[in-house]
Protein backbone atom coordinates (compact mmCIF):
# COMPACT_ATOMS: atom_id res chain seq x y z
CA UNK A 1 0.00 0.00 0.00
CA UNK A 2 1.29 3.57 -0.93
CA UNK A 3 1.41 6.58 1.11
CA UNK A 4 -1.18 8.14 -0.69
CA UNK A 5 -3.24 5.60 -0.61
CA UNK A 6 -2.75 4.95 3.64
CA UNK A 7 -3.82 8.16 3.64
CA UNK A 8 -6.83 7.92 2.00
CA UNK A 9 -7.85 4.87 4.03
CA UNK A 10 -6.64 6.34 7.17
CA UNK A 11 -9.90 9.39 6.75
CA UNK A 12 -12.02 7.32 4.34
CA UNK A 13 -14.17 4.03 5.42
CA UNK A 14 -12.35 1.41 2.41
CA UNK A 15 -15.70 -0.08 2.21
CA UNK A 16 -17.45 3.29 1.20
CA UNK A 17 -14.94 3.45 -1.36
CA UNK A 18 -16.05 2.19 -5.21
CA UNK A 19 -12.81 3.07 -6.85
CA UNK A 20 -9.71 4.70 -6.56
CA UNK A 21 -6.94 5.02 -8.80
CA UNK A 22 -2.98 6.79 -8.29
CA UNK A 23 -1.46 8.95 -10.51
CA UNK A 24 1.38 10.70 -10.62
CA UNK A 25 2.08 12.13 -7.33
CA UNK A 26 -1.59 11.99 -6.10
CA UNK A 27 -4.81 9.36 -6.21
CA UNK A 28 -8.16 10.12 -7.19
CA UNK A 29 -10.86 7.98 -5.10
CA UNK A 30 -14.23 7.80 -5.58
CA UNK A 31 -17.23 6.99 -2.71
CA UNK A 32 -21.04 7.54 -4.08
CA UNK A 33 -21.32 10.98 -2.42
CA UNK A 34 -17.76 12.26 -2.81
CA UNK A 35 -14.46 12.51 -4.21
CA UNK A 36 -11.38 12.26 -2.63
CA UNK A 37 -8.30 13.98 -4.41
CA UNK A 38 -4.95 12.82 -2.29
CA UNK A 39 -1.62 14.61 -3.10
CA UNK A 40 1.52 14.63 -1.85
CA UNK A 41 5.02 13.72 -3.32
CA UNK A 42 8.80 14.55 -2.93
CA UNK A 43 8.63 18.18 -2.50
CA UNK A 44 5.16 18.28 -1.49
CA UNK A 45 2.91 18.08 1.77
CA UNK A 46 0.63 15.10 1.13
CA UNK A 47 -2.97 16.71 2.32
CA UNK A 48 -6.61 15.36 1.15
CA UNK A 49 -9.14 17.42 -0.77
CA UNK A 50 -13.10 16.05 -0.69
CA UNK A 51 -15.65 17.48 -3.38
CA UNK A 52 -19.26 16.69 -3.07
CA UNK A 53 -20.13 14.80 -5.90
CA UNK A 54 -23.12 17.57 -6.21
CA UNK A 55 -20.80 20.13 -6.55
CA UNK A 56 -18.52 18.64 -9.27
CA UNK A 57 -19.23 20.27 -12.89
CA UNK A 58 -16.94 19.19 -15.18
CA UNK A 59 -13.48 16.86 -15.44
CA UNK A 60 -10.85 17.52 -17.66
CA UNK A 61 -9.39 14.47 -18.60
CA UNK A 62 -6.04 14.40 -21.04
CA UNK A 63 -4.39 11.24 -22.36
CA UNK A 64 -0.82 11.03 -21.81
CA UNK A 65 1.52 11.55 -24.86
CA UNK A 66 5.13 10.13 -25.66
CA UNK A 67 6.61 13.21 -24.03
CA UNK A 68 4.03 14.04 -21.18
CA UNK A 69 2.18 12.61 -18.47
CA UNK A 70 -1.79 13.08 -18.83
CA UNK A 71 -3.97 14.82 -15.70
CA UNK A 72 -7.12 14.61 -14.75
CA UNK A 73 -8.33 17.35 -12.69
CA UNK A 74 -11.80 18.14 -11.11
CA UNK A 75 -13.85 21.66 -11.81
CA UNK A 76 -16.30 22.24 -9.01
CA UNK A 77 -19.25 25.00 -10.00
CA UNK A 78 -18.30 27.87 -8.50
CA UNK A 79 -14.46 27.55 -8.96
CA UNK A 80 -13.50 28.15 -12.93
CA UNK A 81 -10.18 26.03 -13.86
CA UNK A 82 -7.41 28.08 -13.47
CA UNK A 83 -5.18 26.73 -15.86
CA UNK A 84 -4.74 28.68 -19.12
CA UNK A 85 -5.85 27.62 -22.08
CA UNK A 86 -2.34 26.81 -23.36
CA UNK A 87 -1.26 25.50 -20.24
CA UNK A 88 1.82 22.86 -19.74
CA UNK A 89 1.94 19.89 -18.34
CA UNK A 90 3.71 21.58 -15.32
CA UNK A 91 1.03 24.41 -15.01
CA UNK A 92 -1.37 20.93 -14.60
CA UNK A 93 1.12 19.56 -12.05
CA UNK A 94 1.31 22.57 -10.08
CA UNK A 95 -2.83 22.77 -10.14
CA UNK A 96 -4.44 21.11 -6.21
CA UNK A 97 -7.18 20.15 -8.63
CA UNK A 98 -5.42 17.88 -10.83
CA UNK A 99 -3.38 14.48 -10.70
CA UNK A 100 -1.66 13.37 -13.63
CA UNK A 101 -1.99 10.19 -15.04
CA UNK A 102 0.50 7.87 -16.45
CA UNK A 103 0.04 5.77 -20.03
CA UNK A 104 -0.97 2.68 -18.05
CA UNK A 105 -3.41 4.19 -15.44
CA UNK A 106 -5.16 6.36 -18.38
CA UNK A 107 -8.42 3.54 -18.92
CA UNK A 108 -8.68 3.45 -14.91
CA UNK A 109 -9.09 7.16 -14.87
CA UNK A 110 -11.51 7.43 -17.38
CA UNK A 111 -13.70 4.99 -16.03
CA UNK A 112 -13.43 7.19 -12.47
CA UNK A 113 -14.89 9.54 -14.71
CA UNK A 114 -18.08 7.92 -15.64
CA UNK A 115 -18.48 6.80 -12.30
CA UNK A 116 -18.11 10.35 -10.74
CA UNK A 117 -20.67 11.42 -13.98
CA UNK A 118 -23.22 8.47 -12.79
CA UNK A 119 -22.86 9.26 -9.18
CA UNK A 120 -23.39 13.13 -9.84
CA UNK A 121 -26.45 12.45 -12.10
CA UNK A 122 -27.83 10.25 -9.48
CA UNK A 123 -27.43 12.41 -6.92
CA UNK A 124 -28.94 15.52 -9.10
CA UNK A 125 -32.41 13.64 -10.15
CA UNK A 126 -34.19 13.99 -6.76
CA UNK A 127 -33.79 17.60 -7.06
CA UNK A 128 -34.98 17.46 -10.46
CA UNK A 129 -38.08 15.69 -9.60
CA UNK A 130 -38.49 17.64 -6.46
CA UNK A 131 -38.53 20.52 -8.28
CA UNK A 132 -41.16 23.04 -6.70
CA UNK A 133 -44.24 24.16 -8.32
CA UNK A 134 -44.66 28.26 -8.59
CA UNK A 135 -47.61 29.93 -7.71
CA UNK A 136 -48.83 30.18 -11.19
CA UNK A 137 -48.66 26.43 -11.76
CA UNK A 138 -51.06 26.13 -8.47
CA UNK A 139 -53.48 28.58 -9.93
CA UNK A 140 -53.71 26.96 -13.03
CA UNK A 141 -54.87 23.81 -11.35
CA UNK A 142 -57.00 24.78 -9.64
CA UNK A 143 -59.12 26.79 -12.38
CA UNK A 144 -58.68 22.86 -14.44
CA UNK A 145 -59.95 21.40 -11.27
CA UNK A 146 -63.12 24.21 -11.42
CA UNK A 147 -63.64 24.03 -14.96
CA UNK A 148 -64.31 19.97 -14.22
CA UNK A 149 -66.57 20.83 -11.71
CA UNK A 150 -68.56 23.72 -13.85
CA UNK A 151 -68.34 20.48 -16.61
CA UNK A 152 -70.33 18.15 -14.07
CA UNK A 153 -72.97 21.03 -13.63
CA UNK A 154 -71.39 21.00 -9.66
CA UNK A 155 -71.06 24.43 -10.07
CA UNK A 156 -72.37 27.58 -12.51
CA UNK A 157 -70.56 29.61 -14.82
CA UNK A 158 -71.03 32.71 -13.08
CA UNK A 159 -69.55 30.75 -10.11
CA UNK A 160 -66.54 29.33 -12.73
CA UNK A 161 -65.81 32.99 -14.08
CA UNK A 162 -65.61 34.45 -10.69
CA UNK A 163 -63.35 32.32 -8.88
CA UNK A 164 -61.19 32.01 -12.13
CA UNK A 165 -60.78 35.72 -12.04
CA UNK A 166 -59.64 35.40 -8.56
CA UNK A 167 -57.50 33.10 -8.98
CA UNK A 168 -55.71 34.79 -12.04
CA UNK A 169 -55.39 37.71 -10.12
CA UNK A 170 -52.88 36.20 -7.88
CA UNK A 171 -50.29 35.72 -10.38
Amino acid sequence: MSKLQALLFENVNKREVSDFCEGVGGLVAVTENMVYLVRGGLLERMAIKTYAIKSISSIEIRKPNMLTNGHFQIITSGNADRTKRFSTAFDYAKDENTVMVKANSYEHFVRLEQLIYKFRDKALEPALEEAPTTQSDDVFAKIEKLASLKERNIITVEEFEKKKEELLSQI
